[in-house]
């Protein structure tokens, strides 16, 4: 099932394929072979086989929108990112792990994510003793939040856990989602407090020091820095900051920010945000529209919210503006979207 949103960063191949390849593995575990895993989608498993394949967001998305579909474990972003390893983040991974000490690690990993097959944008601060990891959408189906931020908690501590003395314990997790059907699998892999319906997905661990890695290697360390630095250049060009801007949209998930709002989260003016999207030939409001479309779809289809509750969260203060806006989108209304939705999917077998 391909998933129902267009927007152009997306079509990218700059992901690499250690993730989707650990899906089909712990699929195939379950019964569903690669046939039954591709069958409906654009691509198949050779085109995630070899060290230098890569697949778009889109295509990433639309694997494992159909893996969760198939497989037998709601909570399988937290399978896959149990079996993470150093390897799975290829270059980054490697980068980190011979790094000289903690503190240098945590910097690198937080500059160079994208040089992993990362699926959310990651922001790491310190506090005091604990450090803070923030993990961000970086696309508009609400539905896959839960898997991507399962994946990534469990990659960042199972990774962490080759190369630390001390391997990481989270503290505190707080997730935007509500608390799901399988909550206690969080109490069995996390073990700290979990919040839901929070503002952000953010987990707390120890602060990084300076103590040393048990596999640093500064031979290794600088050849792999220069690898990740091409590697997280796959997802640099003109549309860079177009990704950015839809992060920044993204980020507080149950409230869509204004113009203020975001050019304050990037750091500069109004006036500079509307100057710098209009040179790439689109506009604030035209973004907002592109998310805005694909959120409003895809909660249609794939909850039970009403459709005040999905103009509400979406940023309407009316909902007949929702409403007058999705025609225009659509050319049909919301409830009538939503009818012929169930019908497609009542008629599958």
């Amino acid at each position: 099932m391909a998933l129902g949103f267009d927007l152009e960063n997306f079509d990218r191949p700059v992901l690499s394929t250690q993730i989707a390849r650990l899906i089909v593995e712990i699929l195939g575990e379950q019964g569903v072979s690669p046939k039954q895993a591709f069958g409906g989608l654009a691509f198949d498993e050779s085109d995630i086989d070899g060290e230098d394949a890569f697949l778009s967001f889109n295509q990433m998305f639309s694997l494992i929108d159909e893996a969760l579909r198939l497989s037998l474990t709601p909570w399988l972003g937290l399978k896959v990112g149990d079996r993470e390893t150093v390897g799975t983040w290829g270059v980054l991974g490697y980068a980190i792990m011979s790094s000289a000490n903690e503190i240098e690690a945590a910097k690198i990993g937080s500059k160079f994510f994208q040089a992993a097959p990362s699926l959310m944008e990651t922001t790491i601060t310190i506090d005091g003793y604990r450090q803070r990891i923030q993990m961000d959408p970086i696309f508009p189906i609400a539905r896959l939040v839960p898997f991507c931020v399962e994946e990534n908690v469990m990659g960042i501590l199972r990774v962490a856990s080759e190369y630390l003395q001390e391997p990481p314990t989270p503290l505190e997790v707080h997730l935007s989602y509500p608390k799901p059907v399988y909550a206690r699998k969080y109490e069995e892999y996390f073990g700290c407090p979990v919040r839901y319906d929070q503002p952000q997905n953010v987990v707390w661990t120890r602060a990084p020091t300076d103590q040393p890695l048990r596999t640093s290697d500064p031979a290794s360390a600088a050849i792999c820095l220069k690898l990740a630095e091409q590697l997280s250049a796959r997802h640099k060009g003109e549309d860079n900051f177009l990704r950015i801007v839809r992060r920044e949209l993204l980020r507080t998930p149950g409230k869509m920010q204004d113009m203020e709002a975001v050019a304050s989260g990037l750091a500069i003016s109004s006036r500079t945000l509307r100057r710098k999207l209009k040179e790439l030939g689109t506009s604030f409001r035209l973004l907002q529209d592109e998310i805005r479309k694909s959120l409003a779809t895809d909660y249609l289809t794939h909850t039970s919210m009403s459709v005040d509750q999905i103009s509400a969260r979406l940023g309407y203060t009316e909902t007949t503006n929702f409403r007058r806006a999705f025609k225009q989108w659509t050319e049909v209304s919301p409830s009538r979207y939503r009818a012929t939705k169930s019908n497609i999917s009542s008629s599958l077998p």
